[in-house]
C-alpha cells in the first residue's frame, strides 16, 4: 500500500482550517498530520514530523507566505509549499512561486480545486489557479515546465 501524502495546514482561522481539512480528508491518499495558527505552531509541527506538503495561509499575522515558503524549503527542501491566497492578482502569484511555493490557490477556490492542486503537486508540476477574465491572464513559463495544472480550464 502506498504511504499516504502528508499534510500540514497552517491559518489562524479555525473554520476555514477545519473546512480545508474536510476537503483534503475526502482525497485518497491524503492524510491531514497537524493544523497550525500560527507561526510557532507551524514550525513546531514541522520539526515532529515534515509532511509532504504544507499548505500555508498568504497573510498570517506572525508569518507573511514569503517569509515562511522560506524558511520552510531552506530547512526542509523536501517539503512542498501551496499558498492559498484571498485574491488572485499576479503579483501574489509571482511572489509566492519567487519564494519558493510549488502552487498558489485563492482561498474562493479551494473546495473545487485543491483536489487537483493535491494531484499536480504529488505529480511534481506547479500548480496555478484557473484563469479569470481580465486577472492573470497571461500564461507563465516555470522551470518546473509550461504544463501547469490549473491553466485553462
Amino acid at each position: 500500500m502506498e504511504r499516504p501524502y502528508c499534510i500540514l495546514l497552517a491559518d489562524n482561522h479555525v473554520g476555514f482550517r477545519r473546512e480545508v481539512r474536510k476537503i483534503l480528508e475526502e482525497i485518497p491518499g491524503v492524510k491531514v498530520t497537524g493544523e497550525a495558527g500560527n507561526r510557532r505552531e507551524l514550525f513546531e509541527l514541522l520539526r515532529q514530523s515534515p509532511p509532504g506538503l504544507v499548505i500555508l495561509d498568504m497573510s498570517m499575522p506572525d508569518l507573511r507566505a514569503g517569509e515562511g515558503t522560506r524558511l520552510i524549503k531552506m530547512t526542509y527542501p523536501e517539503t512542498k509549499v501551496l499558498i492559498m491566497v484571498m485574491d488572485q492578482e499576479s503579483e501574489y502569484l509571482n511572489y509566492g512561486l519567487a519564494a519558493g511555493a510549488a502552487g498558489i490557490l485563492p482561498k474562493q477556490y479551494v473546495a473545487r480545486e485543491m483536489p487537483r492542486a493535491i494531484t499536480a503537486l504529488r505529480q511534481g508540476k506547479i500548480y496555478l489557479p484557473p484563469r479569470v477574465p481580465g486577472k492573470n491572464s497571461r500564461r507563465r513559463e516555470t522551470s518546473a515546465g509550461a504544463d501547469q495544472a490549473g491553466w485553462g480550464r
